[in-house]
């Protein structure tokens, strides 16, 4: 992250993309005026690359649609219009004022504005709450930079309007706690306590958005956070029960082990849960079904003990799956290192066994070795031309698959038809 001490705000300079720039030139030349705004400018400061640059205008959004020659009425009714350069799309969002949040999260009206100032007061927070453009430089009207400086997340105004506003900006101060590193300001903190029943109000996806990206970060133990604040206590009752009791720590110290992947993340947060009960949280959160299935998974067998042979890590790849197997495996290492970090005790016993697993698991990966029924030298076709039928054939191919993963020399044709008559 870029010292932001060093930075001279009188001289501040963002390399902003030639199309985004585009757009803000094109806007100027018609008499508006036009700044890029928010996460764009906020991670340009820190040294972070964008993921998108959004821009914000005086113009109007029917003025931004007469300027350029594709765009999409994204949220045209807010002020948003999409302009479209080439595949990569920029939302251009008039100036405006917000109205009252009777949903907790859209206003119930929008009037346009000419002021900036107007635009930025209606953002969450102040290190969000800055703009640029190469005319005018860094506009920064509630002291982003000193807060960024600082290490500081601060609601923009009061706390409470900006959280009646949108609820989700509650879970947004924790995830920027923690892809940053920051602390967070103490009325915006006591604010989130004292409005969390409020997040029961937003969408499961949203919060699972969030949860998701603070899970990711540097800093995946701070949903103590959330749990702190009382917000899981009304959205994530088995995630608030594990960071409320005795497994919070192992948990938050697995957590910081997890491999850098969500299935392992929400394995770690979800490790110390009942496997049923996990799967209903993550079904609530309306998470993907693979990454259901797959956390799922992992949280059941966490505990599962694979013997060292090559048969049995054959069976395993084929019962758990061949790309899973290595998630397990990672997942246990995790275990592991956590486990060593709080108690102390260094655990070598497991650790070999881990990699022994994973040693046997690379040898048979490479050679090829039968671990499925499509991986058999005989197929169903090939026993229906012997004259077998019905469900004795998965049944056979079944038994073959077994006798093979025991003995991958055995997977030859004639071998395995000669063998159809100790089957029977």
């Amino acid at each position: 992250m870029t010292d932001l001490n060093d930075l001279d705000l009188h001289n501040v300079t963002i390399n902003i993309p030639t199309d985004a720039q585009e757009i803000l030139s094109t806007l100027e030349a018609d008499g508006r005026q036009a700044y890029v705004v928010g996460g764009c400018v906020r991670d340009s400061l820190i040294g972070r690359t964008p993921g998108d640059w959004d821009i914000t205008t005086s113009a109007l959004p029917m003025q931004v649609k007469q300027l350029f020659r594709r765009t999409v009425d994204t949220g045209i009714k807010h002020g948003t219009v999409t302009v479209m350069m080439g595949d990569t799309g920029y939302e251009v969002t008039t100036y405006r004022i917000d109205g009252n949040y009777a949903d907790g999260r859209h206003p119930d009206s929008v009037e346009f504005s000419a002021n900036l100032r107007d635009d930025l007061k209606r953002r969450d927070f102040t290190i969000n709450a800055m703009a640029y453009n190469n005319s005018d430089g860094l506009v920064d009207e509630f002291n982003g930079i000193g807060d960024l400086q600082a290490g500081i997340v601060r609601c923009v105004g009061d706390a409470r309007e900006r959280f009646t506003e949108d609820a989700l900006r509650m879970m947004r101060a924790i995830r920027f706690s923690a892809q940053l590193g920051f602390i967070i300001d103490e009325d915006t903190y006591s604010a989130i306590g004292a409005m969390a029943d409020t997040i029961s109000k937003v969408s499961m996806e949203r919060i699972h958005d969030e949860l998701g990206k603070i899970l990711m970060s540097d800093h995946p133990d701070y949903v103590k956070r959330l749990c702190d604040t009382r917000l899981t206590q009304y959205v994530l009752p088995v995630m608030d029960s594990i960071l409320t009791d005795r497994r919070c720590n192992s948990t938050l110290t697995l957590l910081m082990h997890a491999g850098n992947s969500p299935y392992l993340r929400y394995a770690a947060l979800y490790n110390a849960a009942d496997a049923d009960n996990a799967n209903a949280e993550l079904k609530a959160l309306k998470l993907d079904n693979n990454t259901i299935n797959t956390v799922t998974k992992i949280v059941r067998l966490s505990k599962t003990s694979i013997d060292e042979t090559e048969p049995a890590v054959r069976e395993a790849i084929h019962m758990y799956g061949r790309d899973f197997l290595p998630l397990l495996m990672r997942h246990q290492t995790s275990v592991i290192a956590a486990k060593e970090e709080t108690t102390g005790i260094m655990m070598t016993a497991a650790r070999k066994h881990v990699e022994v697993i994973n040693r046997l698991y690379e040898e048979i990966i490479k050679r090829g070795d039968c671990i499925s029924i499509k991986d058999l030298d005989i197929s169903g076709s090939d026993l229906m031309e012997l004259g077998m039928s019905g469900p004795r054939i998965g049944e056979t191919l079944n038994s073959m698959l077994h006798i093979v993963m025991e003995n991958p020399k055995l997977n030859d044709k004639e071998t395995l038809i000669a063998m159809l008559g100790t089957l029977e």
